[in-house]
């Protein structure tokens, strides 16, 4: 469950990214998307994302066999926690990258517990 709630959040935070200059330049800076850009929310969503990675990075990191969860967990978190002192073209580009890699971190551990459930 935790690995779905960990791709749910970093694939929020992946469309957030995508998404939110779009709606700037549409619906412009004085609309109610500009509080998309405020800190404040960014660490409202980090937080979650964070969790999640860290709680299902822990038990990758206690099974041996989870070895690609092992690294793409840890480096998603690297990749969202250090673009959050950037702004602009850098952050985007770090955050794109830490949520897929996030994504993918989650989905190879969600897998893999998959399969040994079903040994």
């Amino acid at each position: 469950m935790s690995d779905r709630l960990g791709i749910f959040f970093s694939g929020l935070c992946f469309v957030h990214c995508l998404a939110t200059p779009i709606l700037l330049i549409f619906l412009g800076t004085n609309s109610l998307a500009s509080v998309l850009e405020t800190p404040l929310f960014h660490r409202l969503l980090l937080l979650p994302v964070l969790t999640m990675a860290i709680f299902q990075g822990y038990y990758a990191w206690k099974n041996p066999q989870a070895k690609l969860s092992r690294v793409l967990l840890p480096l998603g978190c690297l990749a969202v926690v250090i673009a959050q002192f950037f702004h602009g073209p850098i952050e985007i580009l770090l955050t794109i990258i830490g949520s897929l890699t996030l994504i993918s971190g989650h989905f190879f551990h969600l897998k893999h517990e998959h399969c040994a459930d079903q040994n």
